[in-house]
């Protein structure tokens, strides 16, 4: 049984090793204080066990933001920079939107923010504007259940011909 700030709730029985070790594996949605309380209540050759008690602090999920970019593009030719945001390895909801910066030694500018699919991948499009290095930040503000994270990369963009 779970107890936290949305109520009680039941979880599914596990496993017992032979060694009577056990495994709970759960996904609270809130951030706060669960408390964990497992219970045996016997069998056929086994009396019941005294229920034990266990609080525990629920943080937010860290999450991974991995950028996939050119090493070179060329000064007003479309470049794209790919991506992915995970949290455990798992995608999060589609719909979640990441911010996007574009700095380049005319300086630091807020592109289209970027919409992260149902697999956690993400597009995004420019036409560098000058030659020379050119870094493009993503970054996750989070939510409620996950921490926020950024990643940047850097593409060497030169003239045309």
């Amino acid at each position: 049984m779970r107890s936290d700030a949305n109520g009680d709730r039941r979880l599914a029985a596990v496993e017992v090793d032979a060694d009577g070790s056990f495994t709970v594996l759960d996904v609270p949605a809130l951030v706060g204080e669960a408390t964990y309380t497992v219970s045996f209540t016997g069998d056929l050759t086994h009396r019941p066990a005294q229920d034990v008690t266990l609080a525990v602090s629920v943080a937010k999920a860290p999450t991974a933001l991995t950028l996939n970019a050119p090493a070179e593009g060329v000064k007003g030719q479309g470049l794209e920079i790919t991506g992915r945001l995970t949290w455990q390895g798992r995608a999060l909801p589609a719909g979640v939107t990441l911010s996007v910066e574009r700095a380049d030694k005319k300086g630091t500018g807020v592109l289209t923010s970027a919409a992260v699919a149902a697999d956690g991948t993400f597009r995004i499009n420019d036409l560098p504007r000058v030659n020379g290095r050119v870094t493009y930040t993503v970054g996750y503000a989070g939510d409620e259940l996950h921490s926020g994270s950024t990643a940047s990369a850097t593409v060497r963009v030169r003239k045309t011909g």
